[in-house]
Parts: structure tokens; C-alpha cells; sequence
């Protein structure tokens, strides 16, 4: 989410990113969410050292005008906004480090 409104809205985004992070957690995946309301960019940080930048966050799938047409639960045939999407391997002590478990930083 590149934006909120009003209290409700972020406090509404919290709840349902907290149910994503259990639900994740439950997988033995750990996601760190850092919302930031100075910063454009969203990205996603692996913990084996891949960044992700995706321009237009993930919304760039277009929504269908009917949930019955081809598209409507299959992605890949889904309209798209055009995006940008950059990824680096970036090499730190910590992603050497690997300690077997799952973790993901998203940033938006």
C-alpha cells in the first residue's frame, strides 16, 4: 500500500498484515514490515541476499472488470499496469551468515 487516509485505514492494513506475518510464521517465515510514509519505492529484502524494487508496488495487476473472466484467479493472464521491477544480489555478512530459517523485510 502506497498510501492511507486516515488512522483507520493504517490501523485496518495492520491488522491484516499481522494475520499475513502469523500465517507466514506458521511456515517457520519470518516478515519484518516497515511502512514508511517518506518513501515511494516498495521493496523486498530475501534473507539470502536478493532485493527486489518494484516501481509501482504490487499493484499492478489490473482488476477485472468481471470475477467470472479469464484472468479473474489466474495472474498470469491478468492485464497489467506497466512496472518496473529490479533485482541485485546484495552480498552482506548477514546473508552469508544463513541460519536455515525464512525471513523476508518488506518495505512500503
Amino acid at each position: 500500500m502506497t498510501s492511507y487516509e486516515e488512522k483507520t485505514h493504517l490501523a485496518e492494513l495492520q491488522d491484516k498484515l499481522g494475520e499475513l506475518q502469523q500465517s507466514l510464521l506458521e511456515l517457520e517465515i519470518v516478515l519484518d514490515i516497515q511502512l514508511n510514509p517518506n518513501l515511494h519505492d516498495r521493496e523486498i529484502q530475501l534473507d539470502n541476499g536478493w532485493l527486489i524494487k518494484i516501481g509501482r508496488g504490487l499493484d499492478f495487476y489490473q482488476r477485472p472488470q468481471s470475477w467470472f473472466e479469464v484472468g479473474a484467479n489466474d495472474l498470469s493472464l491478468r492485464k497489467c499496469l506497466e512496472t518496473k521491477v529490479d533485482i541485485f544480489k546484495v552480498t552482506t555478512a548477514a546473508t552469508q551468515r544463513g541460519d536455515g530459517r525464512g525471513a523476508v523485510s518488506v518495505r512500503m
